[in-house]
């Protein structure tokens, strides 16, 4: 009876590192069998994720998270059954293979689409390509899903601190005012919750050049959730929180303590709902 065997991802199997300030993936692990009618289905998707990662790497090409589910779904033969249903399916299989090889997807040639932008006085080499993020017009440099060492190197970074904008809008506000030029820093936006290659660039520009990290993020449950995924990880991504968890990172901005402390007017809150 074949099995393959996964850490287990969920919150049983995760605790705070108090010493590092990051939340981390314990020791226990789970088994998916063959011949376990329970198992079965994701048995075989965690094959199937597996070969074709296999297989663009041996052809030395690079394919997005998206292309993958797409390339893998179909109807298994004289069944009515769908090797996946939706992408849904997909991502939390290709999460338990970097897992289990304790790698990153895009160490098995996968990406995800870009998100988030960067503007201020850095240079970079972006798969050997030039790039100044002082001259990028309106728009900042849109930040990849793989922005480890073998595909961005920086070349030059002049700033004092990195600050990372939850709201595009405010981001964008920040980069016509040439904020980033005014003040020496690098401004980030994730575009709301970020994506992994924001965290992970986050996490490079202050361990690679000590440079201290600013979130300035709603006062609200969400801005506050956004915050500690910056500064300590997730559950979901728990086994990655060493790349991704930038634990020095400080909030800054608005809190609801202030609404009291400086006499808000009660008309621009904004009550809670069961989601938060």
């Amino acid at each position: 009876n074949l099995k393959i065997e996964l850490p287990v991802r969920s919150l049983s199997n995760v605790y705070f590192d108090e010493k590092n300030g990051l939340i981390q993936m314990g020791d226990k692990t789970s088994q998916r069998y063959y011949l376990n009618v329970a198992h079965t289905k994701k048995f075989m998707q965690t094959l199937l994720v597996a070969a074709e990662c296999k297989k663009i790497m041996d052809q030395k090409v690079t394919t997005s998270i998206r292309d993958l589910y797409y390339a893998l779904k179909r109807t298994i033969p004289q069944t009515k059954e769908n090797t996946f249903e939706d992408q849904s399916e997909s991502d939390p299989i290709i999460e338990d293979v970097e897992a289990m090889l304790n790698t990153l997807r895009e160490k098995l040639h996968l990406k995800a689409d870009r998100k988030g932008y960067m503007a201020g006085k850095v240079v970079l080499h972006d798969s050997g390509d030039r790039i100044n993020c002082s001259k990028m017009g309106s728009s900042g440099w849109a930040i990849p899903s793989d922005v480890e060492e073998e595909v961005i190197k920086f070349d030059d970074v002049k700033a004092d601190y990195v600050l990372v904008v939850e709201k595009d809008a405010v981001w964008q506000r920040l980069n016509e005012d040439k904020f980033w030029k005014k003040q020496k820093c690098i401004i980030i936006t994730g575009k709301g919750q970020p994506a992994r290659g924001a965290r992970r660039l986050v996490n490079r520009l202050h361990k690679e050049f000590h440079l201290p990290v600013y979130v300035l993020a709603d006062a609200d449950v969400w801005g506050y959730y956004i915050y500690s995924v910056i500064k300590q990880g997730s559950i979901n991504l728990s086994f990655l929180s060493d790349r991704l968890g930038t634990p020095d990172a400080k909030y800054v901005g608005l809190t609801t303590q202030d609404v009291p402390k400086f006499g808000i007017p009660q008309n621009v809150t904004i009550k809670l709902n069961k989601g938060d």
